[in-house]
């Protein structure tokens, strides 16, 4: 009995990594973006501080001023329609490559994107961003204050400071 219960229990032990390995290539797991405290040059009508495409969810704060762009893209869940509020924000809608989405403007606001897919785009001062899925994101900070243009982490990484130059990174794996 103590034999099959040991080879039972070998074979268990050797069986895990493949099916680990196994598993790990059919589904792609999903990773996270945080961004605090982002500034960038210009302004609303500057250069994007952050824009993100992501098969998740974007939930996102303005302390000052900022404009955000989301854009609902094709995906296979259910999408959510984007969602901001707050005493200071003004909505429009926008045009990107055929697809239509919502511009928020001001400042004092919170606004959410959850269970599809989107493009985000955010510009200005004072903005906190959450992100969860799987994407790519493209980072710029501030040329002007280098030091003083917020902080971001990518999949549970270090925080850095945002990049001067734009800066590309893929969130989650697979």
């Amino acid at each position: 009995m103590r034999r099959i219960l040991l080879s039972c229990a070998s074979a268990a032990v050797l069986m895990l990594p493949a099916a680990a390995s196994a598993s790990a290539r059919g589904h792609a797991s999903p990773g996270f973006l945080v961004v605090r405290k982002a500034a960038g040059d210009g302004g609303i009508y500057g250069h994007p501080v952050v824009t993100l495409v992501v098969q998740g969810f974007v939930l996102g704060r303005v302390t000052q001023e900022a404009r955000f762009d989301v854009y609902q893209l094709p995906s296979r869940t259910g999408e959510g329609a984007p969602q901001a509020a707050g005493p200071d924000v003004s909505t429009a809608g926008v045009r990107w490559r055929g697809f239509s989405g919502k511009e928020y403007m001001g400042s004092g606001f919170r606004f959410r994107a959850m269970g599809g897919a989107y493009r985000v785009v955010v510009r200005g001062s004072g903005v906190y961003l959450f992100a969860g899925g799987q994407g790519r994101v493209t980072l710029q900070g501030s040329t002007i204050y280098p030091g003083a243009d917020g902080s971001y982490s990518v999949d549970g990484g270090p925080w850095l400071s945002l990049p001067n130059r734009p800066l590309k990174h893929t969130i989650g794996r697979g």
